[in-house]
Protein backbone atom coordinates (compact mmCIF):
# COMPACT_ATOMS: atom_id res chain seq x y z
CA UNK A 1 0.00 0.00 0.00
CA UNK A 2 2.73 2.45 0.68
CA UNK A 3 4.42 1.61 -2.69
CA UNK A 4 1.13 2.44 -4.20
CA UNK A 5 0.89 5.61 -2.46
CA UNK A 6 4.98 6.82 -3.10
CA UNK A 7 4.11 5.93 -7.05
CA UNK A 8 0.99 7.57 -7.08
CA UNK A 9 3.19 11.20 -5.38
CA UNK A 10 6.21 10.74 -7.49
CA UNK A 11 3.87 11.18 -10.76
CA UNK A 12 1.66 13.85 -9.70
CA UNK A 13 5.43 15.64 -8.99
CA UNK A 14 6.84 15.01 -12.20
CA UNK A 15 3.38 16.09 -14.21
CA UNK A 16 3.45 19.71 -12.38
CA UNK A 17 7.76 19.32 -13.06
CA UNK A 18 6.30 18.89 -16.78
CA UNK A 19 3.90 21.66 -16.97
CA UNK A 20 6.48 24.33 -14.73
CA UNK A 21 9.15 23.73 -17.92
CA UNK A 22 6.08 24.34 -20.77
CA UNK A 23 5.27 27.35 -18.98
CA UNK A 24 8.96 28.62 -18.67
CA UNK A 25 9.42 28.42 -22.86
CA UNK A 26 9.89 30.91 -25.28
CA UNK A 27 6.95 31.48 -27.64
CA UNK A 28 8.05 31.75 -31.08
CA UNK A 29 8.11 35.30 -32.91
CA UNK A 30 4.90 35.84 -34.98
CA UNK A 31 5.49 35.90 -38.88
CA UNK A 32 5.80 39.44 -40.38
CA UNK A 33 2.92 40.10 -42.45
CA UNK A 34 2.65 39.76 -46.36
CA UNK A 35 2.57 43.66 -47.79
CA UNK A 36 0.06 44.26 -49.08
CA UNK A 37 -0.92 44.20 -52.70
CA UNK A 38 -2.42 47.34 -54.47
CA UNK A 39 -5.55 46.45 -56.51
CA UNK A 40 -4.83 46.92 -60.45
CA UNK A 41 -6.83 49.81 -62.43
CA UNK A 42 -8.09 52.93 -60.17
CA UNK A 43 -10.66 55.28 -60.52
CA UNK A 44 -10.82 59.09 -61.04
CA UNK A 45 -12.34 62.18 -62.13
CA UNK A 46 -11.03 64.38 -65.05
CA UNK A 47 -12.28 67.05 -67.42
CA UNK A 48 -13.09 66.70 -71.55
CA UNK A 49 -11.21 68.22 -73.49
CA UNK A 50 -10.04 68.24 -77.32
CA UNK A 51 -6.94 65.79 -78.16
CA UNK A 52 -6.03 68.44 -80.30
CA UNK A 53 -6.21 72.10 -78.99
CA UNK A 54 -3.95 75.42 -79.16
CA UNK A 55 -4.07 78.71 -77.38
CA UNK A 56 -3.11 81.63 -80.11
CA UNK A 57 -1.12 84.71 -79.82
CA UNK A 58 1.19 87.38 -81.75
CA UNK A 59 4.33 87.70 -80.98
CA UNK A 60 4.57 91.79 -81.81
CA UNK A 61 2.26 94.19 -80.24
CA UNK A 62 -0.23 96.52 -82.49
CA UNK A 63 -3.43 97.51 -83.18
CA UNK A 64 -6.41 95.15 -84.13
CA UNK A 65 -7.40 96.25 -88.31
CA UNK A 66 -9.64 92.78 -88.47
CA UNK A 67 -10.76 90.56 -86.95
CA UNK A 68 -11.65 87.29 -89.47
CA UNK A 69 -14.05 85.01 -87.62
CA UNK A 70 -16.39 84.23 -84.63
CA UNK A 71 -16.24 82.08 -81.63
CA UNK A 72 -18.10 79.00 -83.10
CA UNK A 73 -16.43 78.76 -86.76
CA UNK A 74 -14.57 76.12 -88.53
CA UNK A 75 -11.46 76.96 -89.67
CA UNK A 76 -9.05 75.43 -92.17
CA UNK A 77 -4.93 75.73 -91.29
CA UNK A 78 -3.45 78.50 -92.25
CA UNK A 79 -6.57 80.57 -92.52
CA UNK A 80 -6.15 84.05 -91.41
CA UNK A 81 -8.40 84.95 -88.03
CA UNK A 82 -6.82 88.13 -86.87
CA UNK A 83 -4.95 90.95 -88.70
CA UNK A 84 -3.56 94.08 -87.08
CA UNK A 85 -2.39 97.22 -88.68
CA UNK A 86 1.07 96.50 -90.85
CA UNK A 87 1.25 100.14 -93.01
CA UNK A 88 4.69 100.90 -91.61
CA UNK A 89 6.10 96.97 -91.93
CA UNK A 90 5.06 97.13 -95.75
CA UNK A 91 6.62 100.19 -96.32
CA UNK A 92 9.85 98.80 -94.10
CA UNK A 93 9.86 95.30 -96.63
CA UNK A 94 8.90 97.70 -99.89
CA UNK A 95 12.24 99.71 -99.31
CA UNK A 96 14.30 97.03 -98.84
CA UNK A 97 13.22 94.79 -101.43
CA UNK A 98 14.05 97.86 -104.12
CA UNK A 99 17.49 98.26 -102.02
CA UNK A 100 17.77 94.88 -102.69
CA UNK A 101 17.12 94.61 -106.35
CA UNK A 102 19.29 97.85 -107.20
CA UNK A 103 22.38 96.17 -105.49
CA UNK A 104 21.40 92.92 -107.95
CA UNK A 105 21.10 94.55 -110.91
CA UNK A 106 24.16 97.21 -110.89
CA UNK A 107 24.37 100.34 -110.96
CA UNK A 108 22.24 102.45 -113.70
CA UNK A 109 24.53 104.87 -115.80
CA UNK A 110 22.50 107.51 -114.51
CA UNK A 111 24.01 106.72 -111.29
CA UNK A 112 27.70 106.20 -112.43
CA UNK A 113 27.80 109.61 -114.24
CA UNK A 114 26.43 111.08 -110.76
CA UNK A 115 29.41 109.31 -108.95
CA UNK A 116 31.62 110.98 -111.61
CA UNK A 117 30.05 114.37 -111.18
CA UNK A 118 30.52 113.77 -107.86
CA UNK A 119 34.68 112.75 -107.94
CA UNK A 120 34.88 116.20 -110.33
CA UNK A 121 33.63 118.75 -107.81
CA UNK A 122 35.58 117.01 -104.65
CA UNK A 123 38.79 117.61 -107.18
CA UNK A 124 37.83 120.80 -108.01
CA UNK A 125 37.22 121.59 -104.05
CA UNK A 126 40.74 119.79 -103.52
CA UNK A 127 42.24 122.40 -106.16
CA UNK A 128 41.04 125.39 -104.58
CA UNK A 129 41.94 124.70 -101.39
CA UNK A 130 45.42 123.85 -101.96
CA UNK A 131 45.47 126.72 -104.17
CA UNK A 132 44.77 128.89 -101.17
CA UNK A 133 47.02 127.37 -99.15
CA UNK A 134 49.85 127.85 -102.02
CA UNK A 135 48.93 131.40 -102.65
CA UNK A 136 48.80 132.31 -98.57
CA UNK A 137 52.48 130.52 -97.79
CA UNK A 138 53.84 132.63 -101.06
CA UNK A 139 52.06 135.79 -100.28
CA UNK A 140 50.59 137.05 -97.42
CA UNK A 141 51.94 135.20 -95.14
CA UNK A 142 55.03 136.01 -96.53
CA UNK A 143 54.69 139.77 -97.20
CA UNK A 144 53.57 140.37 -93.68
CA UNK A 145 56.10 138.63 -91.84
CA UNK A 146 58.88 140.07 -93.80
CA UNK A 147 57.10 143.43 -93.57
CA UNK A 148 57.13 142.69 -88.95
CA UNK A 149 60.90 142.06 -90.10
CA UNK A 150 61.95 144.94 -91.69
CA UNK A 151 59.97 146.87 -88.89
CA UNK A 152 61.63 145.39 -86.00
CA UNK A 153 65.23 145.35 -87.75
CA UNK A 154 64.87 149.38 -88.52
CA UNK A 155 63.73 150.14 -84.93
CA UNK A 156 66.70 148.00 -83.39
CA UNK A 157 68.68 149.95 -85.72
CA UNK A 158 67.35 153.20 -84.47
CA UNK A 159 67.42 151.94 -80.96
CA UNK A 160 71.28 151.57 -81.13
CA UNK A 161 72.14 155.07 -82.39
CA UNK A 162 70.41 156.58 -80.02
CA UNK A 163 71.70 153.66 -77.49
CA UNK A 164 75.38 154.98 -78.89
CA UNK A 165 74.70 158.93 -78.92
CA UNK A 166 73.32 158.72 -75.23
CA UNK A 167 76.50 156.44 -74.20
CA UNK A 168 78.63 159.19 -75.57
CA UNK A 169 77.21 161.62 -73.95
CA UNK A 170 76.94 160.34 -70.26
CA UNK A 171 80.01 158.79 -70.58
CA UNK A 172 82.24 160.59 -72.12
CA UNK A 173 84.92 163.48 -70.86
CA UNK A 174 84.81 165.53 -68.46
CA UNK A 175 81.59 163.59 -66.97
CA UNK A 176 81.41 163.60 -63.13
CA UNK A 177 84.06 166.20 -62.58
CA UNK A 178 82.26 168.68 -60.86
CA UNK A 179 79.80 166.35 -59.41
CA UNK A 180 78.71 162.67 -57.93
CA UNK A 181 80.02 160.22 -61.01
CA UNK A 182 77.78 157.83 -59.84
CA UNK A 183 74.93 159.78 -60.80
CA UNK A 184 73.94 159.43 -64.33
CA UNK A 185 73.38 162.48 -66.11
CA UNK A 186 74.62 164.82 -62.97
CA UNK A 187 75.60 168.14 -64.28
CA UNK A 188 74.50 167.66 -67.98
CA UNK A 189 71.47 169.48 -67.78
CA UNK A 190 68.55 169.81 -69.87
CA UNK A 191 70.36 168.30 -73.11
CA UNK A 192 70.87 164.90 -71.22
CA UNK A 193 67.32 164.33 -69.89
CA UNK A 194 66.07 164.90 -73.43
CA UNK A 195 68.35 162.72 -74.96
CA UNK A 196 67.23 159.88 -72.36
CA UNK A 197 63.69 160.39 -72.87
CA UNK A 198 64.33 160.20 -76.16
CA UNK A 199 66.49 156.57 -75.66
CA UNK A 200 63.17 155.66 -73.71
CA UNK A 201 60.90 156.36 -76.64
CA UNK A 202 63.13 154.77 -79.27
CA UNK A 203 63.10 151.41 -76.47
CA UNK A 204 58.87 150.93 -76.66
CA UNK A 205 58.76 151.41 -80.12
CA UNK A 206 61.27 148.49 -80.29
CA UNK A 207 59.57 146.32 -78.26
CA UNK A 208 56.07 147.47 -80.15
CA UNK A 209 57.76 146.66 -83.07
CA UNK A 210 58.70 142.95 -81.49
CA UNK A 211 55.28 142.19 -80.12
CA UNK A 212 53.84 142.91 -83.76
CA UNK A 213 56.25 140.44 -85.50
CA UNK A 214 55.16 138.05 -82.88
CA UNK A 215 51.37 138.86 -83.36
CA UNK A 216 51.72 138.58 -87.13
CA UNK A 217 53.53 135.06 -87.02
CA UNK A 218 51.37 133.53 -85.10
CA UNK A 219 48.25 134.37 -87.13
CA UNK A 220 50.31 133.36 -89.89
CA UNK A 221 50.67 130.20 -88.43
CA UNK A 222 47.06 129.99 -87.50
CA UNK A 223 45.75 130.68 -90.72
CA UNK A 224 48.33 128.22 -92.71
CA UNK A 225 47.10 125.64 -89.86
CA UNK A 226 43.26 126.77 -91.06
CA UNK A 227 44.05 126.22 -94.51
CA UNK A 228 45.89 123.71 -94.31
CA UNK A 229 42.89 121.56 -92.46
CA UNK A 230 40.47 123.01 -95.49
CA UNK A 231 42.82 120.75 -97.50
CA UNK A 232 42.71 118.03 -95.74
CA UNK A 233 38.65 117.87 -95.57
CA UNK A 234 39.02 118.52 -99.19
CA UNK A 235 41.37 115.34 -100.01
CA UNK A 236 39.10 113.13 -98.04
CA UNK A 237 36.05 113.76 -99.99
CA UNK A 238 37.92 113.42 -103.13
CA UNK A 239 38.89 110.22 -101.91
CA UNK A 240 35.56 109.40 -100.84
CA UNK A 241 34.06 110.25 -104.03
CA UNK A 242 36.36 108.16 -105.93
CA UNK A 243 35.83 105.24 -104.00
CA UNK A 244 32.10 105.68 -104.41
CA UNK A 245 32.07 105.90 -107.88
CA UNK A 246 34.59 102.43 -108.01
CA UNK A 247 32.02 100.92 -105.87
CA UNK A 248 29.01 102.10 -108.01
CA UNK A 249 30.82 100.85 -111.61
CA UNK A 250 31.63 97.49 -109.49
CA UNK A 251 28.56 96.97 -107.71
CA UNK A 252 27.18 95.42 -104.65
CA UNK A 253 29.57 92.64 -102.78
CA UNK A 254 28.50 89.34 -102.29
CA UNK A 255 28.26 90.19 -98.52
CA UNK A 256 26.18 93.40 -99.12
CA UNK A 257 23.63 91.16 -101.40
CA UNK A 258 23.23 88.64 -98.15
CA UNK A 259 22.99 91.37 -96.19
CA UNK A 260 19.88 93.13 -98.09
CA UNK A 261 18.48 89.65 -98.68
CA UNK A 262 18.65 88.94 -94.29
CA UNK A 263 17.14 92.44 -94.17
CA UNK A 264 14.08 91.84 -96.56
CA UNK A 265 13.37 88.17 -94.74
CA UNK A 266 13.54 89.92 -91.88
CA UNK A 267 10.87 92.16 -93.04
CA UNK A 268 9.17 89.84 -94.67
CA UNK A 269 9.04 88.19 -91.04
CA UNK A 270 7.31 90.74 -89.11
CA UNK A 271 5.01 91.76 -91.87
CA UNK A 272 3.86 87.37 -91.49
CA UNK A 273 3.62 88.04 -87.57
CA UNK A 274 1.14 90.47 -88.25
CA UNK A 275 -1.62 87.67 -89.27
CA UNK A 276 -2.77 85.22 -86.85
CA UNK A 277 -3.46 81.71 -88.85
CA UNK A 278 -4.44 78.66 -87.59
CA UNK A 279 -2.30 76.21 -87.09
CA UNK A 280 -4.72 72.94 -88.28
CA UNK A 281 -8.05 72.66 -89.21
CA UNK A 282 -10.47 72.85 -86.22
CA UNK A 283 -13.18 75.62 -84.51
CA UNK A 284 -12.65 78.56 -82.53
CA UNK A 285 -13.64 77.92 -79.20
CA UNK A 286 -12.72 81.04 -77.52
CA UNK A 287 -11.81 84.79 -79.04
CA UNK A 288 -10.83 87.38 -76.63
CA UNK A 289 -9.88 89.99 -78.86
CA UNK A 290 -12.01 93.30 -80.81
CA UNK A 291 -11.00 95.80 -83.35
CA UNK A 292 -8.99 98.88 -82.35
CA UNK A 293 -7.93 97.31 -79.70
CA UNK A 294 -4.17 96.50 -78.54
CA UNK A 295 -2.97 93.01 -78.86
CA UNK A 296 0.15 92.51 -76.64
CA UNK A 297 2.82 90.26 -77.10
CA UNK A 298 1.91 86.25 -75.85
CA UNK A 299 -1.45 87.19 -74.50
CA UNK A 300 -3.96 85.03 -75.77
CA UNK A 301 -5.99 86.11 -78.89
CA UNK A 302 -8.04 82.89 -79.30
CA UNK A 303 -8.24 79.62 -78.91
CA UNK A 304 -8.26 76.45 -81.44
CA UNK A 305 -9.76 72.96 -81.16
CA UNK A 306 -9.98 69.90 -83.40
CA UNK A 307 -13.64 68.85 -81.75
CA UNK A 308 -14.02 65.44 -83.93
CA UNK A 309 -11.38 63.87 -81.14
CA UNK A 310 -11.60 64.05 -77.24
CA UNK A 311 -9.60 62.66 -74.37
CA UNK A 312 -10.13 63.03 -70.72
CA UNK A 313 -7.23 64.40 -68.24
CA UNK A 314 -7.54 63.08 -65.33
CA UNK A 315 -6.55 65.13 -61.90
CA UNK A 316 -6.97 63.18 -59.02
CA UNK A 317 -4.84 59.67 -58.65
CA UNK A 318 -2.73 59.33 -55.64
CA UNK A 319 0.52 57.80 -55.78
CA UNK A 320 -1.16 54.55 -54.41
CA UNK A 321 -3.91 54.67 -57.51
CA UNK A 322 -1.34 55.42 -59.90
CA UNK A 323 0.81 52.01 -59.36
CA UNK A 324 -2.09 50.02 -60.82
CA UNK A 325 -2.24 52.15 -64.09
CA UNK A 326 -0.60 51.01 -66.99
CA UNK A 327 -0.67 53.08 -71.09
CA UNK A 328 -2.61 50.96 -73.20
CA UNK A 329 -5.74 50.05 -70.46
CA UNK A 330 -9.00 49.74 -71.48
CA UNK A 331 -11.27 52.67 -69.94
CA UNK A 332 -14.98 52.95 -69.20
CA UNK A 333 -16.16 56.65 -69.47
CA UNK A 334 -18.71 58.48 -67.44
CA UNK A 335 -20.10 61.93 -68.20
CA UNK A 336 -21.56 63.62 -65.86
CA UNK A 337 -24.01 65.46 -67.82
CA UNK A 338 -24.79 62.26 -70.13
CA UNK A 339 -25.69 60.11 -67.23
CA UNK A 340 -27.21 57.71 -69.87
CA UNK A 341 -24.26 57.39 -71.86
CA UNK A 342 -20.73 55.26 -71.21
CA UNK A 343 -17.71 55.65 -73.47
CA UNK A 344 -14.83 53.57 -73.91
CA UNK A 345 -11.14 54.78 -74.07
CA UNK A 346 -7.54 53.66 -73.31
CA UNK A 347 -4.72 55.09 -71.41
CA UNK A 348 -2.41 57.24 -73.61
CA UNK A 349 -0.13 58.99 -71.37
CA UNK A 350 0.75 58.78 -67.83
CA UNK A 351 3.01 61.84 -66.12
CA UNK A 352 6.45 60.76 -64.94
CA UNK A 353 6.03 63.94 -62.42
CA UNK A 354 3.97 64.36 -59.36
CA UNK A 355 1.98 67.62 -59.06
CA UNK A 356 0.65 69.18 -55.79
CA UNK A 357 -3.73 69.18 -56.02
CA UNK A 358 -5.01 70.68 -52.74
CA UNK A 359 -2.44 69.20 -50.40
CA UNK A 360 -2.08 65.41 -52.07
CA UNK A 361 0.60 64.17 -54.19
CA UNK A 362 -1.43 63.20 -57.58
CA UNK A 363 -0.77 62.01 -61.46
CA UNK A 364 -2.35 63.09 -64.56
CA UNK A 365 -3.59 60.37 -66.97
CA UNK A 366 -4.66 61.17 -70.41
CA UNK A 367 -7.69 59.07 -71.57
CA UNK A 368 -8.07 59.03 -75.15
CA UNK A 369 -12.00 58.40 -75.93
CA UNK A 370 -12.00 55.64 -78.69
CA UNK A 371 -16.09 56.66 -79.27
CA UNK A 372 -17.36 59.94 -78.38
CA UNK A 373 -20.87 61.43 -78.09
CA UNK A 374 -21.68 64.62 -80.66
CA UNK A 375 -23.49 66.35 -76.85
CA UNK A 376 -19.61 66.09 -75.27
CA UNK A 377 -18.59 69.97 -74.38
CA UNK A 378 -15.07 71.20 -73.57
CA UNK A 379 -14.57 71.09 -69.42
CA UNK A 380 -17.26 68.76 -68.55
CA UNK A 381 -16.65 66.80 -65.64
CA UNK A 382 -16.19 63.02 -66.54
CA UNK A 383 -15.58 59.55 -64.36
CA UNK A 384 -13.46 56.93 -65.61
CA UNK A 385 -12.78 53.45 -64.45
CA UNK A 386 -8.97 52.48 -65.74
CA UNK A 387 -9.28 48.47 -66.06
CA UNK A 388 -5.79 46.50 -65.08
CA UNK A 389 -3.73 44.54 -67.12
Amino acid sequence: MKKLLFAIILIALMAGCGQANTAKTPTPAATPATKKTVASGASAQGYVAPVKRADLAFRSSGRVAQVLVAEGDTVKAGQPLVKLQDADLKAALAAAQAELKRAQNGARPEEIAQADANVAAAKSQLDLAQAELARYQNGAAAVQIAAAWAETARAAAELKVQQDSYDALVLGPGYGVATDANVPGRGLGKYEEDKREQLGATKEAYQATQVKLWQVQSDAANDLKALQSSVDVAKARADAAAAQLNLTKAGAAPEQIDALKARVAQAQAALDETTLLAPFDGTIAELNINLGEIASPGSRIASLADLTQWQVDTDDLSEVDIIGVQAGAEVTVKVDALPDVQLKGKVVSITPRSALKRGDVTYTVNVALTDADPRLKWGMTAFVDIKGK
